[in-house]
């Protein structure tokens, strides 16, 4: 079983040169300034406990994939099929009220991730123990900074028992000693059988934990395939980019 299966994905961007131009558009389709292509006509697969890199240059459209494929922007075209639930290492503070406390924006953001109150409570112990936030964790989170409330987001992400990681550059948050806890966790879920897009500028990382990788350029992808020989496609146009 496919636990995540993309087809001939497409995403735009359409941009306006005055905001009150997006209303109309929004009805007629007419109006915008352009377009931006982001994603094209993108296939590929992740299999049941398979990790997966995503490489490519910044502006590739990488981390657009990750978000159509972990469901917080939507394809233009095509389709995205995800069998079972996903944690997301993207935009950590994202769904959050300001105006909750910390505890229950786990409930609440947990929620919308299809989490039942009785599982939240199963891990909300660990939760408060993981992010370390003493008293702030009762209080809204309009008072934290934003390394706290990426605090939250990660332990919320890495606690929820998912069944597929979609991590785009996430490696560590928070301060220092933080930053050192916040890795240790991502490894061991990187080592626990789930299936995993990773998205990383890191060769090291990706030869590490990747057993194939996805090699997206201009937002299309180019090479799905061996770790070594996509590397290597991508480390040489990077090379003849510089020269």
């Amino acid at each position: 079983m496919n636990y995540i299966e993309v087809k001939n994905l497409y995403k735009k961007y359409y941009l306006f040169d005055k905001d009150y131009k997006i209303i109309k558009w929004l009805f007629t389709k007419k109006g915008n300034k352009a377009e931006k292509s982001v994603l094209k006509n993108v296939s590929l697969t992740v299999k049941k406990g398979e990790m997966v890199g995503v490489i490519g240059k910044n502006g590739a459209g990488k981390s657009t994939l990750m978000k159509v494929i972990a469901g917080i922007t939507f394809p233009t075209s095509g389709s995205v099929t995800v069998n079972g639930r996903i944690g997301s290492f993207i935009n950590l503070n994202a769904g959050f009220n300001p105006d909750y406390t910390g505890r229950k924006n786990i409930y609440y953001k947990g929620a919308l991730l299809g989490m039942s109150t009785e599982e939240i409570d199963s891990i909300i112990d660990e939760i408060i123990d993981f992010v370390e936030l003493d008293n702030y964790f009762d209080m809204p989170v309009r008072t934290y900074s934003s390394g706290m409330a990426a605090r939250l987001g990660f332990a919320l992400a890495a606690f929820s028992a998912p069944d597929i990681l979609i991590i785009d550059e996430v490696f560590a948050v928070g301060d220092k000693l933080f930053k050192e806890k916040s890795r240790a966790k991502t490894i061991e879920l990187f080592n626990s059988g789930k299936s995993i897009l990773f998205s990383s500028h890191s060769d090291s990382l990706i030869r590490q934990f990747c057993s194939r990788v996805i090699y997206i350029n201009n937002g299309e992808a180019v090479f799905d395939g061996d770790v070594e020989e996509g590397l290597c496609m991508y480390n040489e146009e990077i090379r003849g980019n510089v020269k």
